[in-house]
């Protein structure tokens, strides 16, 4: 008895409210990737491994960590920089892209030019404090050619453009979510074929589009060209000094409504009006006509590297079409958890079933002078 009178004890101690956690932590100590005194030039490397022993916690429970960052001689008291691991913080390992190193090197100091050192370690803990790595390794790092101050304004110009006077790029809107970082803008226009355009910003600082998708700062305006005549989707980096461009097959406006216990659903092609603009003329809006009032609808975008792209919303609508109810983000999945529902707009009740007119305006010619679009019902 008295043997199962102290196993009692000892399960309801385990077991007391209020007990303390424990947060201490015993760490792995060593480093394993990248190698001590590696060196990577940003402009050329993608991604780089960071890679270390596991830790282990006192109470043998979850254990998150973060690559730390600091210069030559710091003790990574106040780390210039610091990223979580991988899942969530708890795998031993991040990836670390070059942007993201390439900030690494700004907070470092360093210029676009050249190379400076700095030391990395590894953060072990428990979900408050933790406790650093007693080893450390030391890299080398080149920034990215990134541009300083970064543009405000960019335009594509020349004979090569929709319009040679200029063609206005947005700053990019945020995708699935997040918000793009600074110096990053994009846009949707007609490209012709073989035929030279230019980049230029605000401070007349011109820009050549390089192949491998390098972005290069010139002193004379020196054009770029696409080999084939299309609608592209072009977004330039000037943190990075990065370009891509991805034509455009086709843009649908997708409409869903869940109706007398199904599920109906329109695609119906929008007609490209030249500069970025989409339109959609005497559209029935036959979908939304049901007695639930489901009038959910977006903008599928398909691209011509295969993939498509979702234009979306991201705010309720309350009782107008207001202006940030109207602005279009961007989304990669078909929508987050049902993909008939999620990140769509829908009409004010009394607008169902109405026909109307509809301009999608992925350029900064409109009203909200970002990606946009308005109905005009009939």
């Amino acid at each position: 008895m008295a043997s199962a009178a102290l196993a009692a004890t000892m399960v309801s101690g385990c077991m007391e409210p209020g007990r303390p956690i424990n947060f201490d932590v015993r760490t792995g100590d060593e480093l394993y990737l990248p190698a001590d005194n590696s060196g990577f030039d940003l402009s050329s490397v993608a991604d780089v491994e960071f890679y270390w022993a596991p830790s282990v916690a006192a109470d043998n429970g979850y254990v998150t960590y973060e690559v730390l960052f600091d210069k030559e001689g710091g003790d990574f008291s106040k780390p210039l920089v610091s990223f979580p691991s991988q899942i969530t913080g708890s795998s031993p390992n991040v990836v670390l892209t070059a942007k993201s190193l390439n900030t690494v090197a700004k907070a470092a100091g360093l210029l676009p030019g050249t190379s400076g050192k700095v030391i990395w370690t590894v953060r072990a803990g428990k979900g408050i404090g933790g406790t650093i790595y007693k080893n450390y390794r030391t890299m080398t790092l080149t920034p990215m050619n990134s541009m300083d101050p970064l543009p405000a304004k960019v335009w594509i110009k020349g004979a090569g453009a929709e319009d040679a006077a200029g063609i206005a790029m947005v700053p990019s809107v945020p995708v699935d979510g997040v918000a793009a970082p600074a110096g990053v803008f994009e846009c949707f226009t007609k490209i012709k074929g073989g035929t030279e355009f230019t980049v230029t910003d605000e401070l007349d600082r011109q820009y050549v589009l390089a192949e491998g998708g390098s972005l290069s700062n010139v002193e004379t305006a020196t054009g770029s060209t696409f080999d084939a005549e299309a609608i592209y989707w072009i977004k330039i980096d000037f943190d990075g000094m990065l370009w891509s461009a991805v034509p455009v097959s086709d843009v649908v406006l997708y409409a869903a409504a869940w109706t007398g216990g199904t599920m109906k659903t329109a695609n119906t092609p929008m007609t490209y009006k030249g500069k970025g603009v989409w339109e959609l003329l005497d559209y029935a809006n036959t979908n939304s006509d049901n007695p639930e009032k489901d009038s959910r609808h977006r903008f599928n975008i398909s691209l011509g590297n295969g993939t498509t792209l979702y234009a979306g919303g991201s705010t309720p609508l309350g009782t107008d079409y207001t202006q940030t109810f109207l602005n279009v983000d961007f989304y990669t999945v078909d929508g987050v958890g049902n993909k008939d529902w999620d990140k769509t707009w829908t009409f004010l009740a009394g607008d169902c079933g109405r026909p109307l007119d509809c301009t999608l305006y992925l350029n900064a010619d409109n009203p909200a002078g970002r990606y946009w679009h308005e109905y005009k019902f009939k």
